[in-house]
């Protein structure tokens, strides 16, 4: 193919070459002025389409091995005997309306106990972000200080678990909460997480949390996660928030003959303006919830899991079946 230089010494001028271009002749100079001119372009911003698609595929085997891996998370247990696990209500330690001194007994309670661990249920700190931004002018914590009392709550309770509510969420993609406790090897999750405890007696139990289920009644609290046990998977535990309402109930599974427990959580946030001015009832049972189970026991043994309001009955009962073992 010539160029149109060449084309324009073949016909002998810009006009007859533009002519057989069937272009027009300031078309034709202005390319020819381009020509005058040498540009060594930098590379392409963009990777190549073809280095494009194999990171795609790389990036999509990443996330189906994790979206496998966490689907049931198996966490050895170390220790012989029964352990018990403090699932904390919505914290909102920030909040002037949250019971920060019983917040810190349950804390204690985690640090002083044996065989009881935290687990965490979502939405750590109010953490107001956008237009939502202008509540911080109605509490006395600052946004700063916001961040300290989540990382003091964070960083001094020997978790199990923990899971990001929907205001933990609203930190977007770069969640502080995940760098916070990752430091520590602790196991955080976005909105749920389920877990598979192996006991060194070979015994099983798992855990269903989410920071909610979905489902609503007028009648029933706990129906959301109710609801999860009779339609989805069938585990021993599962336990939600969000609602800041307590709720309770006890099924057995027909198929494996275990029995499940449906638990609500409600939330450390005792006093709240917006649950007043929507006529909320007050469904507050406690801010926690404990859970003590016993390996030693069967699997379809009605016993095998006990759930207690009052965390340090709970933490009492606890310390007395470990004392037996």
């Amino acid at each position: 193919m010539k160029t149109l230089q060449e084309l324009v010494e073949h016909h002998g001028g810009i006009r007859p070459a533009a002519k057989a271009l069937a272009i027009p002749e300031s078309t034709l100079r202005g390319r020819l002025k381009q020509l005058e001119m040498q540009v060594e372009a930098p590379e392409p911003e963009l990777l190549p389409v073809e280095k494009l698609i194999e990171r795609r595929k790389e990036q999509y085997q990443q996330k189906k091995r994790h979206e496998l891996q966490r689907n049931l998370i198996p966490v050895k247990v170390k220790i012989d005997g029964p352990i018990g696990i403090l699932h904390f209500g919505d914290p909102h330690v920030d909040d002037d309306g949250t019971d920060l001194s019983q917040l810190e007994a349950h804390m204690r309670l985690c640090q002083e106990t044996e065989g009881l661990y935290g687990a965490n249920i979502g939405d750590s700190q109010n953490n107001w972000v956008g237009r939502l931004g202008r509540l911080y002018g109605e509490q006395s914590t600052s946004a700063a200080e916001s961040w300290q009392l989540a990382e003091w709550f964070l960083k001094n309770t020997p978790w199990l678990y923990l899971i990001g509510g929907n205001h933990d969420a609203w930190s977007g993609a770069g969640d502080p909460i995940r760098w916070i406790v990752g430091q520590a090897g602790v196991l955080y999750q976005s909105s749920e997480v389920r877990l598979n405890l192996c006991f060194p007696n070979k015994q099983e139990v798992r855990i269903n949390a989410r920071h909610d289920f979905s489902g609503h009644s007028i009648y029933n609290p706990a129906h959301g996660v109710t609801k999860a046990l009779h339609f989805g998977v069938r585990d021993h535990i599962a336990i939600c928030g969000h609602k800041h309402t307590s709720g309770y109930g006890v099924i057995k599974d027909p198929e494996s003959g275990i029995t499940m427990h449906a638990v609500q959580v409600a939330s450390y946030k005792v006093y709240d303006r917006y649950a007043r001015e929507r006529g909320f009832r007050d469904q507050h049972l406690s801010p926690c919830a404990v859970t003590v189970i016993d390996p030693a026991l069967p699997a379809t043994h009605p016993d095998l899991v006990k759930v207690f309001w009052d965390a340090h009955e709970g933490a009492e009962y606890l310390t007395y079946k470990r004392s037996r073992k």
